[in-house]
């Protein structure tokens, strides 16, 4: 299994402006989240729905990857962002394509 940890703090100025410059499919890989209520437990891993190519404010282009957000008062359902943004993300991790057996 493959890990990929966080450059910038949560809120860090390159995160802050943020263009969209290209969208790829990203199968097999999810985002790791450290849960709240369990801290020194293993990280909840999220699928992927894309890698982005961004441009950040400071015009470097970094992939980061689009997750579905959690459901929140201030959330709607079925709303996507950028997973190095939504609280408690430690990296990405690559479980390999699902795949069907041959019959």
């Amino acid at each position: 299994m493959g890990f990929a940890y966080r450059e910038h703090p949560l809120g860090s100025p390159s995160e802050r402006e943020r263009r969209i410059v290209s969208i790829a499919s990203a199968p097999g890989w999810g985002a790791l989240f450290e849960q709240a209520d369990d801290p020194f437990g293993e990280p909840r891993l999220v699928t992927l729905a894309a890698w982005a190519l961004v441009e950040e404010g400071d015009r470097r282009t970094r992939l980061v990857g689009l997750v579905q957000k959690p459901t929140l008062d201030e959330t709607p359902a079925g709303t996507f962002g950028f997973a190095d943004e939504i609280e408690g993300f430690v990296g990405y991790s690559n479980q390999g394509p699902k795949t069907k057996p041959a019959d």
